[in-house]
């Protein structure tokens, strides 16, 4: 008789680890939502042929995300290309710009005669060239992103107009976060994803019908059992064994569990926690962040020749507010006359809303940094593994391999060759028994 294994949390991490785990022992996916997927999120708008509209997870390349992509074309998962240009509009300033093409760079004209403007151009140009030569083994591996600007003196006009905006628009973070943001983490994904390159960078892609269409292919299949709606109070480990108590007090018995929750919420959910799992979990915190999925352009640049898919907005003169509008139509390549657009944190509420929702995205700093780490030191202890996002940088691609990991952690073969080099960078040895 297969071992049971309880996974919790439906996220691309969870319903992976369920997946792959399935083909050997008996997985029952528990979710605390009415929805499974997590930031897996699409939205069908009625009232326009049914169009389906991304708000959480939605893009993705072949070269970051290999892991993703061959789960994908396992999945026969249909995807297309997309757009990933930026803009930043700061009404307060009254700058506005987007890198598409020198127009664009220029859109408002009394830029050509900006000495801090034309400095700014010169700086960007600067720090992707000092990023992508620099050795991060023996330089620089424990200060934040503001203390290296610091040391070769970048002006807060290009912190301030570029550089902030543009990790804050990546990792869902206000003004004070990111400048807490480890340099390390910094480098290694800007250089991996080709973005200090001025060209040449990944093509982004986009799943066809939504993303929500993967979530339905692994459900479809039956090959565990699912529960939403689903309530946990408490997990025990005991004698070996796995013990869930729901919102009823009813009990669930288990041989091995897999947390595939975020990392706070997984602390929370194991009422005998080790002093090791809560000292190592605790480092991770999150932030909320509203998305509202709507049609009011005046959440966009006013310049519409700079209309970007990802536009930094800024309307308040409050140092920490951070609004970031997704233009949809141009993400993914919407068939249809009316502009849709997913703002996070708007300023103010929107006319014509389709949706509102809440995601909680991790801050990363230097103590995250450390944390990422240790994970290895609690993966398997009393018949409990952990994978998550949190394990990388935050995205869909650190979720998948976080659960990868797991599996082979489990003794199992997954359906493609896995990369290595990522068990490495977690510092996992998978050779050690569990």
């Amino acid at each position: 008789m297969s071992e049971k294994i309880a996974v919790i949390g439906s996220g691309i991490s969870g319903v992976s680890a369920a997946y792959f785990l399935s083909s050997k022992f008996d997985v029952h996916l528990f979710e605390k939502k009415s929805r499974l997927g997590g930031h897996t999120r699409t939205i069908f708008i009625e009232d326009d042929n049914n169009l389906a509209i991304d708000t959480g997870f939605i893009v993705f390349n072949n070269k970051n995300y290999p892991d993703l992509i061959k789960f994908f074309n396992l999945l026969d998962v249909k995807y297309e290309n997309s757009d990933m240009s930026f803009a930043v509009s700061n009404l307060i300033s009254k700058i506005e710009y987007s890198g598409k093409n020198f127009l664009t760079l220029f859109a408002s004209f009394k830029n050509v005669f900006s000495y801090k403007y034309i400095k700014m151009i010169f700086e960007v140009y600067k720090l992707y060239k000092l990023c992508n030569s620099f050795d991060l083994e023996n330089n620089q591996n424990n200060i934040t992103i503001s203390e290296f600007l610091d040391t070769y003196n970048f002006s807060n006009y290009v912190r301030k107009f570029h550089i902030y905006p543009l990790i804050s628009s990546i990792w869902s973070s206000n003004n004070n976060n990111v400048k807490n943001f480890p340099f390390v983490s910094f480098v290694n994904f800007f250089k991996n994803h080709g973005l200090f390159n001025l060209s040449n960078r990944p093509q982004w892609k986009y799943v066809l019908g939504g993303s929500k269409t993967y979530i339905d292919k692994i459900i479809n299949l039956n090959l565990f059992k699912c529960s939403t709606n689903f309530s946990i109070t408490h997990i025990y480990r005991k004698n070996s064994k796995i013990e869930i108590i729901d919102m009823n007090k009813k009990k669930y018995q288990f041989d091995k569990i897999v947390l595939a929750t975020h990392a706070d919420e997984a602390l929370a959910l194991i009422s005998d926690a080790t002093h090791e799992e809560t000292d190592i979990l605790s480092k991770f915190i999150y932030s909320k962040n509203t998305a509202i999925l709507h049609s009011d352009q005046k959440l966009m640049p006013n310049k519409k020749n700079i209309w970007s898919s990802w536009n930094f907005i800024v309307k308040s003169k409050k140092n920490n507010d951070f609004t970031l509008t997704y233009w949809m139509n141009n993400l993914q390549n919407l068939k249809t006359k009316k502009n849709y657009f997913v703002t996070i944190n708007p300023p103010f509420q929107p006319s014509t809303i389709k949706d509102i929702t809440t995601f909680e995205h991790p801050i990363f700093n230097l103590s995250t940094l450390q944390a990422q780490k240790e994970l290895y030191k609690i993966q398997g202890k009393q018949n409990t593994f952990f994978c998550g996002s949190y394990f990388g940088y935050g995205f869909h691609e650190d979720g998948i391999q976080s659960s990868a990991l797991v599996a082979k952690l489990l003794g199992l073969n997954l359906p493609w060759t896995r990369d290595k080099n990522f068990i490495n960078r977690l510092q996992f040895n998978v050779n050690n028994e569990v």
